[in-house]
């Protein structure tokens, strides 16, 4: 007697993958918005050309997030961009999920190979430094002391900043 076996196919982590959705496109537009309004992100951002690309990816096929650079600030592609200068991978949805929503770093993350880059390391690391910029002001501090090693201090000219991002950046992306 021949017994079949059906095969096991893996579930589909929907909540998860859109949380990583929605934080993308948060993020996207956070960055987009503080790019204009930011000098220290932009003094990051003048590092890069005019025309630079980005992506964030969640593989095998997950969700997207694309920015590129254009008239000295960043502006928030959505997910139409599938290839770009600078490709960050984030090894699933279980560790895409972890760094969205902040319980570990990215440099935890980098450590324990959930993420990897594809692309000039010179450029990422002008990317990294202008992303620890934006949680800084994004985050509040309680949050904010797991993600960076030291937590810069909130100024009058930063927490205007967030509230900014908070009621008008995110939404329109300005």
């Amino acid at each position: 007697m021949e017994v079949k076996y059906r095969p096991i196919v893996p579930g589909t982590k929907t909540f998860k993958v859109m949380v990583i959705k929605i934080v993308f496109i948060v993020l996207g537009r956070a960055f987009q918005s503080a790019s204009q309004h930011d000098e220290e992100i932009k003094k990051e951002i003048d590092a890069l050309q005019n025309g630079f690309t980005l992506v964030m990816k969640v593989l095998p096929d997950g969700p997207y997030m694309g920015l590129e650079k254009r008239d000295g600030m960043l502006q928030f592609q959505g997910s139409q961009m599938k290839h770009a200068d600078l490709e960050i991978y984030f090894r699933n949805v279980e560790s895409a999920f972890m760094v969205m929503t902040p319980q570990i770093g990215s440099p935890q993350a980098f450590a324990e190979r959930r993420m990897s880059i594809k692309g000039d390391l010179g450029l990422a690391t002008v990317f990294t430094r202008a992303l620890v910029i934006l949680l800084t002001t994004l985050y509040p501090e309680f949050i904010t002391k797991r993600l960076v090693k030291r937590v810069p201090p909130l100024t009058l000219k930063r927490a205007g900043l967030r509230i900014w991002l908070y009621t008008l950046g995110i939404l329109l992306g300005r």
